[in-house]
């Protein structure tokens, strides 16, 4: 089957993401009169193992999409569903990338990078398929300058109310 450019990106932008995270994303070279070696940190350390999971996660996702394996999924739609995950992809890589500062090595470089572009694809392939994301309300204004003089209005009285406060009910002794 011939997949539009952003499935491709995608699924394989995923596959090297997951391939890229076992690669030392820390590392430090050292040598000594007996010889020389390195000792290093996947992504699959930390924090990093989120981001790795949510790359197998997204993968799954995206092939269970490609044979057409449907979920229901209540309100939303496939499109919602790899745009969020991708996201959150994206999120995870860059937490890992500033988590894994230390001695950072070229596959945390690629892995940042194929993260951006996983993102990208999603949304442009959720951008084709219709999938908009959601407006705020029209009637709330929000504005103000933080004090206790907000902008929002307060609800309106319920109808056939005369504005009198309500009534008690214990009564007075």
């Amino acid at each position: 089957m011939k997949q539009s450019r952003e499935v491709q990106a995608i699924l394989g932008g995923t596959v090297l993401y997951i391939i890229f995270s076992f690669f030392d994303w820390q590392q430090v070279s050292f040598s000594t009169s007996f010889g020389g070696g390195s000792f290093g940190y996947s992504e699959w350390s930390g924090f990093g193992i989120i981001a790795a999971l949510v790359a197998i996660v997204l993968l799954v996702w995206e092939v269970a999409r490609l044979v057409n394996f449907r979920v229901n999924l209540g309100s939303l739609s496939p499109g919602q569903i790899s745009a969020g995950l991708a996201l959150l992809l994206l999120l995870t890589t860059i937490i890992t990338f500033l988590t894994h500062g230390t001695a950072r090595h070229w596959p945390a470089y690629i892995g940042l990078l194929l993260s951006l572009v996983i993102a990208g694809a999603a949304f442009m392939r959720a951008k084709a398929e219709g999938v908009t994301m959601p407006e705020m309300p029209k009637n709330i204004s929000v504005g103000g300058t933080g004090g206790s003089g907000g902008s929002m209005a307060a609800p309106p009285p319920p109808s056939g109310s005369d504005n009198a406060p309500p009534a008690s009910d214990s009564a007075d002794v």
